[in-house]
């Protein structure tokens, strides 16, 4: 019996020009929905994930349609849909194969991992599980419960995140995301002095935390709203709108789809309208609110290595390469980056030695005496066993 039940496939129509597609896939008693399309004016394909009408995330993936002396072509747009389509409905069936072989391991790294992806996906019941799982196994690793503290935030039971943060800060140095997002849980409580003094300390330990100083911002603001008599006496704070610009001007939020929000919203604070801000505000900070975003599909990657239940192909290992590669240079002075690599290569390695065994098998098929073949076969599927066992060894 699989873990899901099926999915239906259909065709949508909307703003997804011309190629949209729609599969409904049950996983356990969840229901997702997953919805692809091209955008021809924005030469890319984009799929968005739902549960019960509620959005979850979404993937694109860039394209090249067109040039001044070229006519689109719709063959080939098509393919690109259904494989994009196709890969978002794997990744998320294969974080559901992960979990069930997972929950037979005590692994506390890996679950906490695991814990990541699916916060990452706004599926806060099953990061909740997977970072508690994590804790339960190592009750000192300090970053899963920053991971339980940050999906209790995001799913807005903020008197349990308070408590989980106060647990870790107890326990460790008091390092300033740990600050920040504890800050966050007292803000939401409406605990103002309290926010602003933890908001404080995060940016005394580190003065470049724009997103401290801009949750800093809000936090004097609704302290300023607190019991007045007249709120249209009460003007934004300028440092809301000029922190919230510097937040913009991150690196990791120059994508199109970030600069529309931020744009929204600081044309948003223009006007006094405290009603529509606070709410908008609110939801922006807690979309902020991030957990080793940028090593996602590296994670992905090792625990689907790992607990994915059947062998990664040469062209899935393939499509992961540019998640370990760093074009740029930014990381690249980091050993975490080299050590993340290297095992990614080890990784490859290995699909490849199972290559070169299935080429060493087709040279006997065709010349089942040829000696040289039979002796280099032999010797590869003698090692292959511990090259395995070394792999797993590296990454456990």
């Amino acid at each position: 019996m699989s873990f899901y039940e099926g999915k239906l496939t259909e065709k949508t129509e909307g703003t997804l020009d011309n190629f949209g597609l729609h599969d409904k896939i049950e996983i356990y008693n969840r229901e997702f929905h997953v919805h692809t399309g091209a955008l021809l004016e924005n030469q890319k394909i984009i799929s968005e994930v739902f549960e019960r009408g509620m959005f979850l995330i979404s993937r694109d993936h860039r394209i090249a349609l067109r040039s001044e002396t070229q006519q689109i072509d719709y063959d080939f747009l098509n393919s690109e849909t259904e494989q994009f389509h196709q890969s978002v409905i794997e990744e998320l069936e294969a974080l559901y194969q992960i979990k069930e072989k997972l929950d037979r391991y005590r692994h506390a790294k890996s679950h906490y991992y695991l814990g990541i992806l699916f916060l990452r996906r706004n599926l806060f019941e099953e990061a909740v599980h997977q970072f508690t799982t994590s804790i339960d196994q190592d009750n000192n690793f300090m970053r899963a419960y920053m991971g339980l503290g940050i999906s209790y935030l995001k799913s807005r039971q903020f008197s349990t995140a308070m408590a989980t943060f106060q647990k870790a800060l107890s326990m460790s140095e008091k390092y300033p995301d740990f600050l920040n997002y504890h800050g966050l849980a007292h803000l939401f409580l409406n605990e103002y002095d309290n926010a602003i003094n933890l908001f404080k300390e995060a940016i005394r330990l580190n003065p470049n935390y724009v997103e401290a100083q801009f949750n800093l911002g809000v936090a004097l603001y609704k302290s300023a709203l607190e019991g007045v008599k007249d709120p249209q006496a009460v003007a934004v704070p300028a440092r809301v709108s000029i922190y919230l610009k510097q937040v913009r001007d991150l690196k990791k939020y120059r994508i199109p789809h970030w600069r529309k929000s931020f744009n929204q919203l600081l044309e948003l604070l223009k006007d006094n309208n405290h009603e529509m801000i606070i709410p908008q505000l609110e939801q922006f900070q807690l979309r902020l609110v991030d957990l080793m975003g940028h090593q996602e599909k590296i994670y992905e990657f090792y625990l689907r290595f790992l607990f994915g239940g059947i062998d990664l192909s040469l062209p899935t290992i393939n499509k992961y390469e540019r998640y370990f590669i760093d074009t740029n240079s930014e990381h690249n002075h980091y050993p975490d980056y080299w050590n993340d690599l290297g095992t990614f290569n080890l990784i490859k390695s290995r699909s490849l030695y199972q290559k070169a065994m299935e080429e060493l098998e087709k040279a006997l098929s065709l010349a089942p005496e040829f000696e040289d073949a039979k002796h280099n076969l032999k010797m590869t599927k003698s090692h292959e066993k511990g090259f395995l066992i070394l792999l797993r060894a590296i990454l456990k």
